[in-house]
């Protein structure tokens, strides 16, 4: 019987199917009709009846610029699309970092191919992981119980080491762009300082010649 629900459970996810840009509603929606979306696109990621959504958290995505406001008091694709990534995403990464990674994502492309991508990258990783897990339990010779256990464990495991390695990545990513950035500034502050320094050394130039040709002309 555990088994048996335990496969069932698997199949669940593994038959998980993401929206794609071209898939989602093109009319603009109310906050609980996007809301209602999100928890039928997502409802099996969430298996402890726990809400992937709730009108606080999508405005607190509004007020920390992970979420654009929405117009009227609705939201368009762009919103479905963002707050399908960022639930997904957001018990691996903080939220300031998912949007600073979705903002870089964008500007390198556009928000319809980078759902396009997450979506598939997303159910590629649950049905490997549903495929490993199924397998481990066909084969193994140990009671359900125990096995179940052992699977459980070894997938928080590489949960968190995911968790720490997606970290080290967006940090390193993060790191850098601080210092591209800061760098940008040094050399604007340096530009600055330079063109003050020429912009004082014509003027004392120009004092310079004033007063030697006020002074040609008082001799004269």
């Amino acid at each position: 019987m555990e088994k048996t629900d335990f496969f069932t459970s698997c199949d669940t996810v593994a038959n998980l199917h993401l929206p794609r840009w071209n898939e989602l509603p093109e009319f603009e929606l109310y906050m609980d009709q996007v809301i209602g979306l999100i928890e039928k696109y997502l409802r099996p990621l969430y298996p402890e009846s726990k809400a992937p959504i709730t009108p606080s958290m999508i405005n607190n995505y509004v007020k920390n610029g992970a979420l654009p406001p929405p117009q009227n008091k609705r939201y368009n694709r762009t919103h479905l699309a963002l707050l399908l990534i960022i639930c997904s995403a957001k018990s691996i990464l903080e939220i300031s970092s998912i949007s600073d990674i979705l903002n870089q994502s964008v500007s390198a492309s556009n928000i319809e191919t980078a759902l396009d991508q997450f979506a598939e990258m997303y159910e590629n990783a649950l049905r490997s992981a549903v495929k490993k897990a199924k397998l481990a339990v066909s084969v193994s010779e140990a009671n359900t119980k125990q096995i179940l256990s052992a699977i459980a464990i070894e997938n928080a495991l590489s949960a968190n080491a995911s968790r720490v390695v997606a970290m080290y990545a967006y940090n390193t990513v993060a790191t850098k762009s601080e210092s591209e950035e800061n760098d940008t500034k040094t050399e604007k502050a340096e530009k600055k300082a330079e063109k003050k320094a020429e912009r004082k050394a014509e003027k004392k130039a120009e004092k310079k010649a004033e007063i030697k040709e006020n002074s040609e002309a008082s001799n004269s």
